[in-house]
């Protein structure tokens, strides 16, 4: 399931940044939308649930239940990919369904995947965007409120929406005294002036020759997850890097890094992020979901349905602490860079993301074309 997760991440995220013809901030975790994916498949009744279970790259055999259906139970569903995520973020996420939805597939939704099942108005546009801003003030400890205003102009059957931030604690935090003002130079070569964080540390660090980049691993507290820093050479495209990015290519680079002595000079950054996975999908050729002619999601509602919109609304916020951390239960080594130290100065566009060094697993992803700090 590993690299099913890490491929849909990448696909995502490289659909992202360049959606509407204009480099854009990507904030995405794949782990959440493959799971939600896999969920909504058990609601799903013929030719599109196998056209979902094709792109999902889904093994799968046919098992009984105590219901009085058949259900198809997957290899590729493992939610402990969800326990994996809550080490670094918390989520939230709803289907929104305009007709009875089914008791068993909402007990499997809660108990298996913590998604909430929620009745809405199937026109009323008001209604509608009230019901959502009533779910969204229920989620616990988020530091931000999602504004949706996009009315469905057709009759709403099912909506989904999911909700999540990155929250943790860097093993050993940036030295906040170093922290300096610096120009940075966006997607578009404009200069931008930010605050640039410093640790000098051993970390993990791996030059790619083939894609041409450097990367860098800064651990997480508690954890065995890392941050990985993926640098273009100073001549390459941030684009070009994303686009031959791989699975099996991420955990050769955690794998094949050596420790060496960084000094690391990491802008701060924070923003929320709303995207709209309904493209995505319709990219990948599975409009049939949101046909209501040959959508057949009898096995979630009654009568069945079809998907209107599918949204993430995701935040992160990186400072010498960690993300939505202020917090530190370990003091900052002040290490001073030598002639054996290597600079790693992210001046320019860069790819962040969360990785699981025990099981190679992709859990957030982020593409920073301008380091934003909006929030």
């Amino acid at each position: 399931m590993v690299d099913n997760v890490n491929e849909m991440t990448l696909k995502l995220a490289n659909f992202l940044l360049t959606e509407n013809q204009q480099l854009n901030m990507v904030s995405i975790s794949g782990v959440i939308a493959y799971m939600t994916l896999s969920l909504i498949t058990i609601g799903l009744l013929g030719p599109s649930k196998y056209e979902l279970l094709d792109f999902l790259n889904c093994s799968y055999s046919l098992e009984e239940y105590s219901y009085p259906e058949y259900f198809l139970i997957y290899k590729c569903m493992d939610v402990s990919a969800l326990d994996d995520f809550s080490k670094i973020g918390s989520v939230k996420t709803a289907i929104f369904h305009s007709k009875p939805a089914l008791e068993y597939f909402k007990q499997i939704a809660l108990e298996s995947f913590d998604i909430d099942l929620q009745s809405i108005h199937s026109r009323n546009n008001e209604h509608q965007l009230l019901t959502i801003i009533h779910w969204s003030k229920t989620l616990k400890d988020v530091p931000f409120n999602i504004l949706h205003h996009e009315p469905i102009k057709i009759k709403l059957s099912l909506l989904l929406i999911s909700e999540y931030f990155i929250h943790f604690q860097w093993k050993t935090p940036f030295d906040v005294q170093s922290t300096k003002k610096t120009v940075f130079v966006d997607c578009y070569n404009n200069n931008r002036d930010v605050e640039i964080m410093r640790m000098v540390d051993y970390l993990r660090y791996y030059d790619d020759s083939e894609l041409k980049a450097w990367i860098v691993f800064v651990a997480l507290e508690d954890t065995d997850v890392f941050a990985a820093i993926v640098l273009p050479y100073y001549k390459n495209r941030l684009v070009d890097v994303l686009k031959k990015m791989s699975s099996k290519k991420m955990e050769t680079w955690f794998h094949s890094s050596f420790p060496q002595r960084i000094d690391l000079r990491l802008p701060k950054f924070g923003f929320i992020n709303k995207s709209r996975l309904r493209y995505f999908m319709l990219f990948h050729k599975l409009n049939s979901l949101f046909d209501r002619g040959e959508a057949d999601f009898t096995n979630l509602v009654k009568d069945g349905g079809y998907i209107n919109d599918y949204y993430h609304y995701s935040s992160i916020k990186i400072n010498e602490y960690g993300s939505y951390n202020t917090t530190v239960r370990r003091s900052s080594l002040r290490l001073r860079g030598g002639s054996s130290t290597k600079l790693f100065f992210v001046s320019r566009p860069f790819i962040f993301y969360l990785y699981k060094s025990t099981n190679n697993l992709t859990l957030y992803f982020s593409v920073i074309t301008q380091p934003l700090n909006y929030i």
